[in-house]
């Protein structure tokens, strides 16, 4: 296995009277021997040109590609020692699944009983012992893409790439296959670097992600840091199901509290120790967003109407759509100038919509977005200011 280093690499295509269109600019990538690297980001984003370059199928614009401590800018894709893995499984529809898995390897001019243990042992590995002598139109699509997995170990590479391999899969075999996947980067202690629009797939699947927009990497970290940490409201309101919520509002100074009150005709209205967030000083009497997710937000526990005193971290909301989920639900919630998502652990119906409740906001995973330059405001002094 090896390293997988990209350096300050630009794809830069011609476009229209004479204005360049920068796909991806200026990546800079470190992945290490046997590290599984996700790259994640919406359609048009450049995750799949970044990939595309590592494995010589498109041309470097600028920068260097690095596999192990060889510089393979202008080394074909037949001799970089990568497999990859596409979309679209790549089958030859007129072979059995055990010449598909074999016919690199005859290329390659590989002997013969080498050639059957390892395509034996693929096999194994991925369970598709028995369908080596059916051609890949008698195959499910979960085991034409096994198969298309399998042809890529049997290569035994360096380096395993990934682009979007599960998108044609319905939801149910998704699931299945990126176990399956895991698993096999677990077994196989390879390097991996996998492409995917998939934000659930990113966060179960990877050591590290890379989140893309526009051609430009947002965030590069543990996938926990990511989430809990992001490092603009992009990465914020990209990572999480259902997204997080934003409001805007403006803060106040009160004593030792900042207060965050929602922009005009909303009903949020509470209060952060300004002690926590000293980076948010700075904006009193400013715009901010405010962002919190949905499981951040709960059905408050008392009512207005009981007589004790409103919490400094409630706020009253009308329901507007409830979506029992079982142990949880998803309620839509209508604050006069935001609609919120709340996924609550109470099992709120149907009947309860078009009803207003008293909310509850979990203040300490808040987090606060500058609205002009969208960086998230640092949590307390122990926060790197850059983050």
């Amino acid at each position: 296995m090896a390293k997988v280093s990209v350096q300050h690499v630009f794809k830069i295509y011609p476009g229209d009277k004479g204005k360049d269109v920068t796909a991806v600019e200026d990546i800079n990538l470190e992945i290490a021997d046997r590290e599984f690297v996700v790259l994640v980001g919406p359609s048009g984003c450049g995750k799949s040109t970044t990939l595309r370059m590592i494995a010589g199928l498109e041309e470097i614009s600028k920068g260097d590609v690095f596999i192990g401590d060889k510089r393979v800018n202008d080394v074909a894709p037949k001799d970089r020692d990568i497999a990859m893995v596409f979309q679209n499984y790549a089958l030859y529809p007129h072979m059995s699944v055990f010449d598909n898995l074999a016919f690199g390897l005859k290329l390659r001019k590989f002997p013969k009983a080498e050639i059957k243990k390892r395509v034996t042992d693929a096999a194994s590995i991925l369970g598709i012992e028995s369908l080596l002598e059916r051609k890949p139109k008698a195959l499910s699509g979960g085991q034409r893409q096994r198969v298309a997995v399998g042809r890529a170990i049997v290569r035994q590479p360096k380096v395993f790439l990934f682009d979007e391999p599960l998108s044609n899969l319905d939801a149910k075999m998704r699931v299945q296959m990126r176990t399956e996947i895991t698993k096999l980067h677990q077994r196989l202690q390879a390097t991996m670097i996998y492409v995917t629009h998939d934000q659930i797939e990113a966060m179960t699947m990877g050591d590290r992600i890379v989140v893309m927009s526009d051609g430009i990497v947002q965030q590069n970290d543990a996938p926990l840091k990511l989430y809990n940490e992001p490092a603009n409201l992009f990465v914020a309101g990209f990572l999480g199901s259902p997204p997080m919520n934003f409001v805007t509002g403006t803060f106040k100074a009160d004593g030792d509290k900042l207060r965050f009150c929602e922009i005009e005709g909303g009903t949020i209205d509470v209060a952060f120790r300004a002690v926590d967030r000293p980076a948010a000083r700075d904006f009193v009497g400013k715009q901010v967003i405010l962002g919190i997710r949905p499981e951040d937000l709960e059905v408050a526990k008392f009512e207005r109407k009981d007589g004790r005193e409103k919490g400094e971290n409630s706020f009253p909301a009308i329901v507007d759509i409830v979506e029992p989920m079982g142990a949880e639900t998803n309620l839509y919630l209508q604050t006069g100038a935001h609609t919120l998502v709340c996924r609550s652990q109470n099992s709120l119906d149907h009947k309860e919509a078009g009803h207003r409740f008293q909310f509850e906001m979990n203040l300490e995973k808040a987090h606060l977005f500058d609205p002009i330059s969208t960086r998230r405001l640092t949590y307390d002094a122990r926060e790197k200011t850059d983050a």
